[in-house]
């Protein structure tokens, strides 16, 4: 239940203070004197956006209080989920500064927005005059069916899981799609990988044979120049080994004279077994070289395929072509394990679809229980508000199971015939802006009856209708006030008249600046307002008389 309302420095209000019956507020006053402007102001502490420019002294903040006795209402799991302090009283802040910088505060702790207009729709609902053709949308029209069977968390379970199901249809799509791509270059992948699988390539094989090659292709070249040198170091008449086989031994007779002449023969002989083993490992070399032109052709063949696939993945080595091989196997891998997440996340949106399906029958089942009871009590309902010719109907459509979304499997379609032999049509077509108020409170009335929400805000419920249809539209509302605090702002006299509390809304021109000022009216105050919307600005003694009926 609110309490108080506070508002500093907002629109044409430099500071005011509220204070409600816990039954049927009223506010009245002159059209354009500011009576909506406290309900906004009073939006603003429920989580609505601020806007600077309400701003009543730009160089001051604006803030709004609202006070809320809260002791009957179950609020102990928002408050834990919100790690906020649960107290009997609870006190709602919005700060606006001259910057534009808006802070929210729930018993003095600074919260984000959500979090305030989360907890304004568990205390408050606030109806202005606009919001009338919410009747013809479908959202609200299943918000009333849920509230009448109370299944709103069963509601919000399940749009919270069709929002998960939503993220893995889209994930599976976007896996299927890049799946589809995967598979499209799969083809190409495993013969890229088959040609480099066949190839054998092994690491430093093409240097290896580029060696072999260079020999082969020199290979009469190589066995000319070692059997010139075979035959010069031992086989010409000359031969080199021979010479310096007959100089040492001329050393050798005269090293006795020179004993200082032993070291350069030792080097000497050591020169000519050197020599004599050269000769020997070229002897041994000139067996192993052979021309071979069909083993020279293997070789060409071998490298000429290993040139291929190098030039042809823009390579320079056998490693990098090794790499790749390696590379395209994971890739190739990779699409058959996305194949089988695809499988797997397949069969699991196919089972979440399913129990998405029978939860959704099941609050189907709830909604459609209702139907005939909204039907029958809205109907009862537009009698005691003076349509007593008009009637709704509600039509249903169960959607096909592809047509699931968060609403369910379900299409509800109230119609409305305002007059005896009418045809039923769409409401927001059909409705005059009175009868729409009048649906409205209908309709609100039989939320109400149904909801632990302890405070209803009316802005101009009222619209468009006079005489005996206002006094029979202020005993609805007053009879709603008996088990629910009712705020109405209102312009018709008789449910000025059925407040327990009237306030009245005025301007003043102050200081060359207009200001808005509320009062709180006595009786005897009460009386001449009401007189004076009766009958206008001059009190006439006819109108004094009817606003003391309507009080009495």
């Amino acid at each position: 239940m609110l309490r108080k309302l506070s508002i500093q420095n907002y629109a044409i209000i430099e500071e005011l203070e509220l204070s409600f019956s816990d039954k049927l507020t009223v506010i009245t006053g002159e059209t354009g004197a500011g009576k909506s402007i406290v309900m906004e102001a009073l939006s603003l502490v429920l989580g609505e956006r601020a806007d600077t420019n309400v701003l009543f002294d730009k160089a001051k903040k604006c803030v709004v209080e609202a006070e809320f006795d809260i002791h009957e209402l179950d609020l102990k799991t928002f408050f834990e989920e919100n790690d906020l302090d649960a107290e009997d009283v609870l006190t709602l802040r919005r700060e606006i500064s001259s910057a534009g910088k808006s802070r929210a505060f729930i018993n003095d702790t600074p919260v984000n927005l959500p979090v305030m207009k989360l907890l304004g729709d568990h205390l408050v609902d606030m109806h202005q005059q606009h919001e009338s053709q919410e009747i013809s949308t479908s959202q609200f029209q299943l918000a009333l069916l849920d509230s009448l069977s109370s299944q709103e968390r069963p509601v919000k379970d399940f749009r919270n899981q069709f929002q998960k199901y939503q993220q893995n249809v889209l994930r599976w799509q976007q896996l299927n799609d890049e799946h589809e791509r995967e598979t499209q270059e799969l083809d190409y992948l495993n013969f890229q990988l088959n040609e480099l699988s066949n190839a054998d390539l092994k690491f430093g094989e093409q240097y290896m044979l580029e060696q072999e090659q260079q020999q082969l292709q020199h290979a009469e070249e190589i066995l000319r120049v070692f059997a010139m040198a075979y035959n010069q170091l031992k086989e010409s008449e000359d031969a080199l080994m021979q010479r310096l086989g007959a100089l040492l031994h001329s050393m050798n007779s005269v090293k006795r004279f020179l004993p200082e002449s032993e070291e350069v023969f030792q080097r000497a002989e050591s020169a000519r077994i050197e020599l004599d083993d050269i000769a020997s490992e070229i002897e041994s070399l000139q067996q192993t070289i052979a021309a071979d032109p069909e083993r020279l052709q293997e070789i060409q063949q071998r490298l000429d395929l290993i040139f291929r696939l190098q030039k042809k993945h823009k390579v320079n080595d056998v490693a990098s072509l090794m790499m790749l091989a390696q590379d395209l196997r994971k890739k190739i891998n990779s699409i058959s394990m996305h194949t089988e997440e695809l499988e797997e996340l397949g069969e699991k949106n196919s089972e979440q679809k399913n129990k998405l399906i029978k939860a959704a029958e099941k609050i189907s089942s709830s909604r459609k229980k209702q139907v005939p009871k909204v039907i029958q009590s809205i109907n009862t309902m537009l009698k005691d508000v003076g349509m007593p010719h008009a009637q709704i109907k509600i039509e249903h459509e169960t959607l096909k199971e592809d047509e699931l979304n968060a609403n369910g499997l379900d299409r509800f379609q109230f119609l409305f015939a305002p007059n005896k032999g009418s045809s039923f049509g769409e409401i927001k077509k059909i409705a005059s802006g009175g009868e729409l108020s009048r649906l409205m409170l209908c309709f609100k009335s039989l939320i109400a009856s149904s909801t632990s929400l302890p405070t209803l805000i009316f802005d101009e419920i009222d619209s468009g209708i006079s005489g005996e249809t206002a006094m029979k539209v202020s005993r609805i509302l007053k009879k709603l006030a008996d088990e629910h605090q009712v705020i109405c702002i209102t312009h018709l006299p008789q449910l000025a008249a059925k407040g327990d509390t009237h306030y009245f809304v005025y301007k003043e021109i102050s200081r060359g600046k207009t200001y808005t000022h509320v009062r709180a009216l006595n009786k005897e105050e009460k009386i001449k307002t009401i007189a004076q919307m009766i009958g206008g600005e001059k009190t006439t003694a006819a109108a004094l008389e009817s606003a003391k009926e309507l009080l009495n």
